[in-house]
């Protein structure tokens, strides 16, 4: 499995600021930035995603987990 430390506490820090659209997905990369590495030039697609999750965790917070796993398939 493939993920990346902190999102569920970074997705819990901008429900509490109450944030929402550009500014929710920002600050997601930003928080998760602080303990990941995210090249410069992915992280339009990694605040995307992170935004798409959040979303996701907001509907439904079990299911919002479950969308946040990734199993990387071996090579054929």
């Amino acid at each position: 499995m493939i993920g990346l430390a902190g999102v569920e506490q970074a997705f819990l820090e901008v429900m509490k600021l109450g944030l929402k659209g550009d500014q929710a997905a920002e600050k997601l990369l930003e928080i998760v930035g602080r303990t990941n590495f995210i090249p410069e030039s992915a992280e339009r697609e990694y605040k995307w995603a992170l935004y798409l999750a959040y979303r996701n965790y907001i509907a439904d917070p079990s299911a919002g987990k479950k969308a946040m796993e990734y199993e990387q398939k071996p090579a054929c």
